[in-house]
């Protein structure tokens, strides 16, 4: 973590990991999963990175912030039949405005 500087003025950029389990997820569907991210925060631009060997019929993971400490993760499964994913390390890349 550290404080830089750009166009808009200062900002931070945090990593985080966090081990998540998914649920089964349905054919033909996106649903969030919520995880605990204790440093995210609203507004915050987060990138999400599997660390391990991520299930080749699924999109890449995105995440959002609506409430602090909490990202929404989306993963969308766009094949015929439900896809349940072994537990993942993922990495939280947060950027956000500087205190």
């Amino acid at each position: 973590m550290g404080i830089r500087e750009g166009a808009a003025g200062p900002f931070v950029i945090e990593t985080v990991d966090v081990t998540v389990d998914y649920a089964s997820i349905p054919a033909a569907t996106a649903p969030d999963q919520a995880v605990l991210v204790p440093q995210a925060r609203v507004g915050d631009s987060i990138n999400v990175t599997p660390l391990g060997v991520w299930p080749a019929n699924l999109t890449q993971p995105q995440g959002r912030c609506l409430v602090a400490g909490t990202v929404q993760v989306r993963v969308c499964n766009p094949t015929a039949c439900a896809i349940d994913p072994a537990s993942q390390l993922l990495r939280f890349t947060l950027t956000h405005d500087a205190p």
